[in-house]
Protein backbone atom coordinates (compact mmCIF):
# COMPACT_ATOMS: atom_id res chain seq x y z
CA UNK A 1 0.00 0.00 0.00
CA UNK A 2 1.70 3.24 -1.07
CA UNK A 3 0.52 6.82 -1.27
CA UNK A 4 -1.32 6.40 -4.52
CA UNK A 5 -3.68 4.87 -2.33
CA UNK A 6 -5.49 8.29 -0.91
CA UNK A 7 -5.72 10.98 -2.62
CA UNK A 8 -3.55 13.59 -0.81
CA UNK A 9 -3.66 17.69 -1.18
CA UNK A 10 -1.22 20.32 -0.78
CA UNK A 11 -1.34 23.17 1.42
CA UNK A 12 0.74 25.70 2.65
CA UNK A 13 2.10 26.51 6.28
CA UNK A 14 0.84 29.68 7.66
CA UNK A 15 2.75 29.22 10.78
CA UNK A 16 4.40 27.48 13.09
CA UNK A 17 4.55 26.93 16.66
CA UNK A 18 6.83 24.23 19.05
CA UNK A 19 4.98 22.23 21.53
CA UNK A 20 6.55 20.07 24.13
CA UNK A 21 4.89 17.31 25.45
CA UNK A 22 5.91 16.04 28.84
CA UNK A 23 6.64 12.22 29.26
CA UNK A 24 3.63 11.06 31.59
CA UNK A 25 6.11 7.87 32.83
CA UNK A 26 9.44 7.91 34.13
CA UNK A 27 12.22 7.32 31.78
CA UNK A 28 10.37 8.48 29.03
CA UNK A 29 11.55 11.42 26.74
CA UNK A 30 9.65 14.73 26.40
CA UNK A 31 8.37 15.01 22.93
CA UNK A 32 8.77 17.87 20.52
CA UNK A 33 6.05 18.59 17.87
CA UNK A 34 4.95 21.45 15.46
CA UNK A 35 1.62 22.86 14.87
CA UNK A 36 1.40 23.69 11.32
CA UNK A 37 -1.37 26.14 10.92
CA UNK A 38 -3.49 26.13 7.50
CA UNK A 39 -5.82 27.23 5.71
CA UNK A 40 -8.77 25.47 4.16
CA UNK A 41 -10.71 26.50 0.61
CA UNK A 42 -12.54 28.93 2.39
CA UNK A 43 -9.90 30.57 4.66
CA UNK A 44 -10.65 29.32 7.94
CA UNK A 45 -7.52 28.30 9.83
CA UNK A 46 -6.77 25.33 11.79
CA UNK A 47 -3.69 23.23 12.60
CA UNK A 48 -2.28 19.71 12.79
CA UNK A 49 0.59 18.58 14.48
CA UNK A 50 4.13 17.26 12.92
CA UNK A 51 7.30 15.60 14.65
CA UNK A 52 8.96 17.50 11.97
CA UNK A 53 9.66 20.98 11.43
CA UNK A 54 8.57 22.83 9.04
CA UNK A 55 8.78 26.73 8.05
CA UNK A 56 6.04 29.02 7.04
CA UNK A 57 5.32 29.33 3.55
CA UNK A 58 6.36 25.37 3.29
CA UNK A 59 3.89 23.27 1.28
CA UNK A 60 3.01 20.30 2.99
CA UNK A 61 1.28 17.12 2.00
CA UNK A 62 -2.03 16.04 3.51
CA UNK A 63 -3.62 12.77 3.41
CA UNK A 64 -5.79 10.51 5.28
CA UNK A 65 -4.34 8.35 8.45
CA UNK A 66 -5.67 5.88 10.37
CA UNK A 67 -5.16 6.69 14.16
CA UNK A 68 -7.15 4.56 16.96
CA UNK A 69 -9.56 3.47 14.42
CA UNK A 70 -10.33 6.51 12.95
CA UNK A 71 -9.07 8.01 9.80
CA UNK A 72 -7.75 11.03 10.36
CA UNK A 73 -5.97 13.80 8.23
CA UNK A 74 -2.00 14.18 8.60
CA UNK A 75 0.78 15.52 7.00
CA UNK A 76 2.45 13.00 4.96
CA UNK A 77 5.21 14.52 3.01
Amino acid sequence: MGEDFAPVMECKVLSVAEDVFRAKKPGETDRTMYRLYMADAHGRVGYLYSSKPHAVGDVVRLGLAERDGKLRLAVVG
